[in-house]
């Protein structure tokens, strides 16, 4: 019994340290999605790419900084200065599509809080 409770402990703690954290995407993952969705050109998916690494290394800054208490506003402005950036590199079309992007995570982000 000790053997198989701890054979299933293994593959639980195994296999959740394989996945990424809850609701978050991967670098590759968040990357792609942009690629597929803007219908990016290979020099904005370089570009794209470079902002996106930029802005996980700032927002992974402030989470090991544990200033709780300022950690949203400072989000909320490495959110909008990365937004920025990639609008930047879009063509108008791409934009509007972007621009719905931004809405969808905004709603999601809020109906997380909700619950």
């Amino acid at each position: 019994m000790y053997k198989t409770i701890l054979f299933f402990t293994v593959i639980l703690f195994v296999g959740s340290s394989l996945m990424p954290a809850q609701g978050r995407m991967t670098h590759e993952e968040r990357l792609q999605q942009y690629k597929e969705r803007l219908k990016l050109s290979d020099d904005q998916t370089q570009k794209l790419d470079a902002i996106l690494l930029k802005s996980e290394k700032k927002r992974d800054e402030m989470r090991n900084k544990g200033d709780r208490e300022n950690m949203r506003d400072e989000m909320m402005k490495i959110m909008e200065e990365t937004n920025n950036q990639i609008s930047k590199i879009l063509k108008s079309a791409q934009k509007a599509e972007f621009k719905k992007m931004v809405e969808e995570r905004k709603n999601r982000m809020q109906n997380q809080h909700r619950n």
